[in-house]
C-alpha cells in the first residue's frame, strides 16, 4: 500500500514540476494481447497510453491520419484517423488510453511459424511526432 501511494505522489509531483514553455507529447505501451496466436484467428489489441501537455492530438479533418502503425515485416505502414480531445484552438493537457484493434495478422512466407512486431507513433495538429514505442514480438502459427 506505501510503494502505491509513494508511486502516485511521485507521478503527480513529476506532472507538476513541468516547464510553461516545454511542450510534452508522449506514448507508452501498456499491454498487447495475444502475443502468440493462429493466423486469421484473433484480432490483437493493443493499449496505448499518451500525455499531449498542449492537446493538440487527433485531426477535424476526418481523412487526415496520424496513427502510424507498423508491421516489422512490411516496408509500408499503415495509418489511421484519430479524433481530436480538445475543442478548436484550446490548448489543454490531455491524458488518456488508446485501445487500437489490429486485424488478424497472417503468415506471409510459406513456413508454419513467423514472428512479428508492431511500431507505432501518433502526430500532432503541429506535426510534430510522437516517440516510437513497439510491442513484443508476436509469434503467428498457421
Amino acid at each position: 500500500m506505501k510503494k502505491i501511494l509513494f508511486i502516485s505522489l511521485l507521478v503527480f509531483i513529476i506532472s507538476s514540476c513541468k516547464k510553461e514553455d516545454d511542450s510534452l507529447f508522449n506514448i507508452s505501451l501498456l499491454s498487447t494481447s495475444p502475443i502468440s496466436l493462429q493466423e486469421f484467428q484473433e484480432n490483437i489489441i493493443v493499449e496505448i497510453e499518451f500525455e499531449h501537455s498542449e492537446g493538440f492530438m487527433g485531426f477535424y479533418d476526418p481523412d487526415y491520419l496520424s496513427l502510424e502503425v507498423k508491421d516489422s515485416r512490411l516496408t509500408n505502414a499503415d495509418y489511421y484517423h484519430l479524433i481530436p480531445l480538445n475543442p478548436p484552438d484550446n490548448e489543454l493537457e490531455i491524458k488518456g488510453i488508446i485501445q487500437l484493434e489490429i486485424d488478424a495478422p497472417f503468415i506471409l512466407g510459406s513456413g508454419n511459424l513467423e514472428t512479428l512486431f508492431f511500431t507505432m507513433r501518433i502526430q500532432d495538429r503541429e506535426g510534430e511526432w510522437s516517440n516510437d514505442i513497439s510491442t513484443p514480438l508476436i509469434s503467428v502459427s498457421r
